[in-house]
């Protein structure tokens, strides 16, 4: 199955970088073999702009930020694009949700992926600027890059698989 690893966030927003870092260690987990199937891939911005990212594969697993508010950060949820509500960038007239773009992009024709699943990771400060994780964030990363690793199935990766 021809699969996309997309860590999603602002790498240089403290906790909203959550994604493309676990994006990375993934990518340096995978085996060259695995690199026919699977594809790993930052991106910065949701909503419709991530269709260009997910085009031509069977499955995408998006790796993102998530503040909820109901539980700790480093808190680590796995979602469907139908069971989010609502995204930070909801609101704006010049983007939409991720559930929305999919839809959108469906009925254009796009070849996009029959199954996306979404790994989102609770945050606590995607406000401030700088390249660090907080400790609860960061010590969520082994749970979401072998997790991820798990679901891509038999895919060799390099190193130890929890």
């Amino acid at each position: 199955m021809k699969t996309i690893i997309i860590g999603l966030g602002n790498p240089i927003l403290r906790d909203d970088s959550v994604g493309p870092r676990a994006a990375r260690l993934i990518g340096q987990r995978l085996d060259a073999e695995d690199r026919v199937d699977i594809s790993v891939s930052e991106v910065y911005a949701g909503g419709i702009r991530l269709l260009d990212a997910m085009t031509s594969y069977d499955r995408a697993i998006v790796i993102d930020s998530i503040v909820t508010g109901s539980n700790a950060p480093g808190t680590v949820y796995r979602l469907t694009p139908d069971s989010l509500s609502q995204t930070r960038n909801c609101g704006s007239s010049h983007d939409m949700t991720l559930p929305m773009a999919l839809r959108m992009g469906r009925a254009l024709g796009m070849a996009l992926p029959f199954e996306v699943h979404i790994w989102a990771v609770e945050v606590q400060d995607v406000n401030t600027f700088g390249e660090w994780l907080s400790v609860e964030v960061e010590s969520s990363l082994p749970d979401v890059v072998n997790g991820v690793l798990r679901m891509c199935g038999d895919c060799s990766v390099k190193g130890s698989r929890a």
